[in-house]
Formats: structure tokens, C-alpha cells, sequence
């Protein structure tokens, strides 16, 4: 295992996380931040990340669809993906109607009646804590402050490194990799994926275009406060001139990301699952090969996300 300490392990966990690299401190809060809200408004305020997680893992898994039919090339460096948020989605508001306010506040026991929950979601305000307040008969009787956002953006980044191996029968085998690294408080994180994908070409070689198929899955796992897994199969198409290749694809995808946690108040354990949050995405774009090969693309499915790439090979 691989020990990192102070600013270098905030900064992988940021950019694992898709927290950015801005406000380290809070970051290392989070699930502290976590413990003194319920599911309810866990769910709600994490939603921009649990949503744009799996979108964004997904992306940036190819630059070309021309893989060689003999011989073998070695690609290695960094994918940089974003995916892009609605200001709505940095604030929230949830309503639990008909509930036991004494949940919420010991001095209404017994008293039925509805919760609203509103404020900045993670990717909010983050200088404006939510409020917690219970309401009887639509008045208000009681307001507590939450928690507030962790980073204010409106895009939702996630950096991973990135090695492929092709170049026989048509094939290329892709993998995402980062060591278990000591996060302190957090336990431990880790990223690993993988993928491999076939040139239709070495089948139908008199294609005017480049053309493969292919599949990619990943897991990363954050202590025990994250865990995801995501998966994709794709058929992508490319033209390539003397230094751009133009390129596009669709794909089909699903993810899943669970979060775990202490309630401060309750002592008991939270945990929640969110699965499918995009299904499909069409991807474009465009890579560059001078010296090393630089490409960025866009997806848009439910979501639109955006990613650069800078690799090196031979």
C-alpha cells in the first residue's frame, strides 16, 4: 500500500472524488459533514455527485477507433473529465410530509407534520448552511441549520490516469489504475478498470472509416463513505489525416454508487444506493498528434460531459 500525506493526498482525493482541487479542508470534512444530516437530506444534497459520477467515468475510454492489425502500440497518461450541471441542480428542496417532528426535534414528540429540507446540494453555496424545518397545519415551528455546499461549481470533475495496449488481431486492452493510497481519516481509496476493444476493420478491411466495438468497466472505492462501479459498451468510428482524427461514437451505460455513513444524532448507520443515473450518451470529438496526442470530446446523453485527454505511447 502506498502512503500519501497532506496536500498531496487531498489533491487525489479530490481529484478522485470529482471534488476538484479547490477547498482540500472541507473535503476532508465531508462525512463529517454527512454525519449531522439523515438519508433524506443526504440523498438530496449528494445528488449532483452520485449522478454525474458514473457519466463521468464512462467518458474519455477512446480517442480514435483505429487500432493496427499487427504489431503492438502502448498508449499511457491522463483523461480529465467534467460533466456539466444545471444551476438548479446546486440547491435543493425535499418535503417529508406526515412525519414525527420529534424526529427532527426532540421538542415536538409526538406532533405529526411535514419537513422541508432546502438549501445548497454539495456542488452549492458554500458559505450558506440548509435548513431543516418542521411545519404543523403550514406554519412553522421549528428551523435548524444543516450543512453547507462543499464546492460551488457548475461542473462536476474527475481526473484518472489511462494505459492501452493494441495493436494484435485488431485489439486493443485499455486499463484505469490507481494503487490503494492511505487517505488518513478516510481509510483507503483505489480506482481500477478495464477494458478491451476490436477493430471491425481487421474483419472488413476495404472501410473508408475506422470502425471498433468495445466495453470498459471500473470500480472506485473511497474508505467506506464511497463505493461505484460503472460499465459501458460502445461502437465508435474514425478519420484520421496526417496529424487530426476526427472521431465518434455511441455507447450504452449504467452505474451504480453507494455512500455509507454515521448519523451523529442517531449513532446508527446510513446507507443508500444510487443506480442508472444516464443510460446512452453520443460522443464526438477530436484529437491532435504532435509530440503526444491531445483530444477532447463531448458526450451528451441525460447529461453532457466534457473531456481532454493528453497521452503519450509509441
Amino acid at each position: 500500500m502506498l502512503h500519501f500525506r497532506g496536500p498531496r493526498t487531498a489533491l487525489i482525493l479530490l481529484s478522485v472524488l470529482a471534488f476538484g482541487a479547490a477547498r482540500p479542508a472541507l473535503a476532508d470534512n465531508l462525512e463529517t459533514m454527512l454525519g449531522g444530516v439523515d438519508e433524506a437530506y443526504a440523498r438530496a444534497y449528494l445528488a449532483p455527485f452520485t449522478y454525474t459520477l458514473g457519466p463521468n467515468l464512462n467518458s474519455g475510454v477512446y480517442q480514435t477507433a483505429a487500432i493496427p492489425m499487427s504489431g503492438v502500440t502502448v498508449d499511457f497518461g491522463i483523461k480529465v473529465m467534467a460533466t456539466h450541471l444545471a444551476a438548479e441542480d446546486q440547491t435543493f428542496q425535499s418535503v417529508i410530509e406526515n412525519v414525527d417532528l420529534g424526529d427532527y426535534d426532540p421538542a415536538y414528540a409526538g406532533q405529526t407534520g411535514n419537513i422541508v429540507m432546502s438549501g445548497p446540494t454539495v456542488f452549492g453555496n458554500t458559505k450558506t448552511p440548509g435548513t431543516i424545518a418542521g411545519y404543523v397545519g403550514g406554519v412553522q415551528v421549528f428551523s435548524q441549520d444543516a450543512i453547507e455546499g462543499l464546492i460551488d461549481t457548475r461542473y462536476a470533475p474527475i481526473a484518472v490516469p489511462q494505459a492501452s495496449v493494441g495493436g494484435i488481431s485488431g485489439l486493443r486492452a485499455t486499463v484505469r489504475w490507481l494503487p490503494e493510497i492511505d487517505l488518513g481519516d478516510w481509510g483507503t481509496g483505489k480506482l481500477f478498470g478495464w477494458g478491451v476493444q476490436w477493430s471491425v476493420n481487421s474483419a472488413a478491411n476495404t472501410l473508408p472509416i475506422d470502425v471498433m466495438v468495445g466495453f470498459f468497466r471500473q470500480w472506485l472505492d473511497v474508505g467506506t463513505l464511497v463505493a461505484s462501479d460503472a460499465n459501458s459498451m460502445f461502437v465508435a468510428a474514425s478519420k484520421s489525416w496526417s496529424m487530426v482524427t476526427l472521431y465518434g461514437g455511441y455507447g450504452r451505460e449504467n452505474s451504480e454508487v453507494s455512500l455509507a455513513y454515521a448519523d451523529v444524532a442517531s449513532g446508527e448507520n446510513v446507507a443508500f444506493t444510487v443506480n442508472d443515473t444516464q443510460e446512452r450518451r453520443l460522443t464526438v470529438g477530436v484529437t491532435i498528434d504532435v509530440l503526444a496526442r491531445l483530444n477532447v470530446e463531448m458526450a451528451h446523453g441525460d447529461l453532457t460531459t466534457y473531456t481532454a485527454g493528453l497521452m503519450f505511447g509509441f
